[in-house]
């Protein structure tokens, strides 16, 4: 008899959907970003093309580039912004952060922006 009532509860518990975290992260290198860009060759950027992806598929997503603290990372980031942008991301969808744990490479957050605290 007992059995008979957890199993309606269980059915219950599991119509529920788990906690997900939606977070992604990507990652550029600064050898691939050393190639010649363009508009024909950015999509072809598998970080972008699958953060780009990623982005599009959530509902209130944004992104956080992180990026090597000195200058030429800060100045890497922000060329990476505007190809997201002129790739169909908003702006304000869009936040720079300084201090990357590798000097070689921009990591790419994309997740819901409750998530990213923005």
């Amino acid at each position: 008899m007992k059995g008979r009532l957890y199993l309606p509860l269980l059915l219950i518990a599991l119509s529920f959907p788990l906690a997900a975290n939606s977070l992604r992260i990507f990652t550029l290198s600064a050898d691939e970003w050393a190639r010649p860009r363009t508009g024909e060759v950015i999509p072809d950027f598998d970080a972008l093309r699958a953060a780009v992806g990623y982005w599009d598929k959530g509902a209130n997503f944004a992104m956080l580039i992180r990026y090597p603290g000195e200058d030429s990372g800060e100045i890497w980031a922000s060329e990476l912004r505007d190809w997201f942008i002129s790739l169909g991301i908003p702006s304000d969808y869009i936040l720079l952060v300084s201090g990357s744990q590798d000097a070689d490479e921009v990591t790419i957050i994309v997740g819901n922006r409750t998530e990213l605290k923005l």
